[in-house]
Formats: C-alpha cells, sequence, structure tokens
C-alpha cells in the first residue's frame, strides 16, 4: 500500500484502519499505529493504537527483532488462536502478547521534537490540506510523551512535505498553549500535476510535560495550529484546530 492509502487519499479523508473479527472466534484482521518497546527480558513488543478505538493490543512478531525499540510503525497484521502468544514482562508482571503475521509492508513513522525557541517568521507560507486531531496518551510510559500527527498535503511529482512544530511563546486568549505546523516542499517538480498526499509523523511533546511537572497545574490545554489552503490560488490561512487537548500529566506511569 502507498501512503497515501493508509494516511489521507483526499482532503478530509480518515485514517484507513479495519478491524474485522473472525466469525465465531476471536481472529482479527487490523491496521494501526505500533509503539515498539521492549521488555525485561529483552523481547520487543508493539501497542496498538488506532483513532476509532481507545482499546489497545500488545502484539509481538519475529520481524520485530529487527525493529528498534522506541520507534513507531504502521503496521497491518492479522492473528488467529493457531498463532498463540508470547509472554511479556513489564515492571515485574506478566502479559500476553499476540503473536501476530504481518499483512503488508511495515511503514516507518518519522520523529520530530517541538521547537521550543519561537516561532520563524514564514513570509510565504505553503499549506495543509487538513491537519487531524492528535492522538496522543495521558500516561508517559505508553508511548514516551509522542503524539501522532496526520496530515495532509499537495504536491507535484518530484517534491516532499517536511513538516516542523513550533511552540508560540505566549498562550492565547483561552490561557492555551498554541503549537504552529509549518511545512516545507522539498525536491525539484516533475511536470505541473499536483497530487494529493498524506502522511503521518511523532512529534516528542516531553519539553512541555517538563516545563508542568514544578506548577500546581497539570492539565495542560493544547491547540495546533496551521496554515491551510483554501482552494481558490489564494495564500494559504493560518487557522486553528477547532479542538484543544487536554494533557492530563499527573499521569506520569
Amino acid at each position: 500500500m502507498k501512503k497515501v492509502i493508509l494516511f489521507l487519499s483526499v482532503i478530509g479523508a480518515t485514517l484507513l484502519m479495519t478491524s474485522c473479527l473472525g466469525e465465531g472466534g476471536n481472529n482479527y484482521t487490523d491496521s494501526s499505529f505500533v509503539y515498539l518497546d521492549m521488555d525485561e527480558r529483552g523481547q520487543i513488543y508493539g501497542k496498538t493504537f488506532s483513532r476509532w478505538s481507545g482499546y489497545s493490543r500488545v502484539i509481538t512478531t519475529n520481524s520485530m527483532l529487527t525493529m528498534d525499540p522506541g520507534t513507531f510503525k504502521f503496521m497491518v497484521y492479522s492473528w488467529d488462536e493457531a498463532n498463540g502468544t508470547a509472554p511479556i514482562t513489564v515492571d515485574g508482571q506478566s502479559f500476553q502478547a499476540d503473536i501476530v503475521q504481518l499483512a503488508d509492508k511495515v511503514i516507518d513513522i518519522s520523529q520530530k521534537s517541538l521547537n521550543m525557541g519561537g516561532i520563524p517568521v514564514v513570509e510565504e507560507p505553503v499549506g495543509f490540506d487538513e491537519i487531524l486531531d492528535p492522538l496522543y496518551s495521558n500516561s508517559k510510559s505508553f508511548m514516551r510523551d509522542y503524539w501522532i500527527i496526520e496530515y495532509g498535503y499537495s504536491a507535484k511529482k518530484g517534491e516532499t512535505g517536511r513538516v516542523e512544530f513550533y511552540k508560540r511563546d505566549e498562550l492565547n486568549e483561552k490561557g492555551e498553549i498554541v503549537i504552529e505546523a509549518h511545512l516545507t516542499l522539498t525536491g525539484t517538480p516533475d511536470g505541473t500535476t499536483v497530487e494529493k498526499r498524506g502522511d503521518a509523523v511523532a512529534l516528542y511533546m516531553g519539553q512541555l510535560r517538563s516545563l508542568a511537572e514544578g506548577s500546581q497545574d497539570k492539565k495542560l490545554k493544547i491547540r495546533f495550529a496551521y496554515y491551510k489552503n483554501k482552494g481558490d490560488n489564494t495564500e494559504p490561512e493560518l487557522v486553528e484546530l477547532q479542538n484543544a487537548v487536554e494533557w492530563n500529566i499527573s499521569e506520569e506511569n
């Protein structure tokens, strides 16, 4: 599958995540983001999460032996009872991870850090087609304070989008932290045909937790802003996501 299919195939399209339970059994086929971790015995396993379910599976496969813990992937996988499970040990407790079969190529999710030093001046902004609400966890141990940001943009063949995230120095009028997403296009365009693209990035937000750990308020309100294509050949407009995120940083485990 191409990334454009896995993430945002058209403006406003949702992430492709299907879950098919076997008839009358516990078998399933699923596609989701996966955070790779390592247990106390050195076993690599994955914690799954998606936009459409608050339920997370613990999975493993022999292919994970060549993957690095602390990284994010997008995987399509299946499991049935014949595959069995493998024990993992976390914080002295034993769990069973489903031994899955990968059904498609694993896609690496790049990682970025939040820029805390102010926002650069943008004279000719490049617009996104869309940015979705972030996927995140209050629990630091689940995905180590990384948030998944999915976005769509338009580009010509030969061009590649690159995104950076910047924290504004001041809170907005609602007392919220505002993070701006900036898009740049690199490469040499080949032709004039514009393609719809989609991608995702794992954004490290641990700096915000560190800033707030000494304060009494353990809930941070965070809103994302980005330059959005208006579709009328005019300059992109700086807009904010409709929903702010309330991040409960007191849940550290």
